[in-house]
């Protein structure tokens, strides 16, 4: 699946600012609905945007924002050597401390 935000409002043509936002959204509780029925649910944005709007021959209005996997979780022993290791990898998330701040920009809340 390819999500796609409309950067001009089509009553006044003016620009769309939250386009992503709305997008992402949008995709974020499409991504739970898929979870309560199963399914898994994987946002890529590294894919070439300018040859999608060319394949599916999207309007210059638009613009392509991630590519979608749907579908269900397959078998980890399946993959190969260095996919397991990847997919079997402890994850790390970066700090609250880095990105929630108050009253100044870089002062953390925490």
């Amino acid at each position: 699946m390819i999500s796609v935000a409309k950067l001009y409002f089509e009553r006044n043509n003016k620009p769309n600012r939250h386009a992503f936002h709305d997008v992402g959204l949008a995709l974020g509780n499409l991504t739970l609905q898929a979870q309560s029925l199963g399914l898994f649910v994987h946002q890529m944005g590294g894919f070439e945007v300018e040859k999608t709007q060319a394949i599916y021959h999207i309007p210059d209005n638009f613009e392509p924002v991630a590519a979608i996997a749907i579908g269900y979780q397959g078998d980890v022993n399946q993959l190969d050597a260095d996919l397991q290791k990847r997919q079997l990898s402890s994850r790390s998330r970066k700090s609250l401390e880095d990105f929630v701040f108050t009253n100044d920009w870089g002062h953390s809340y925490f």
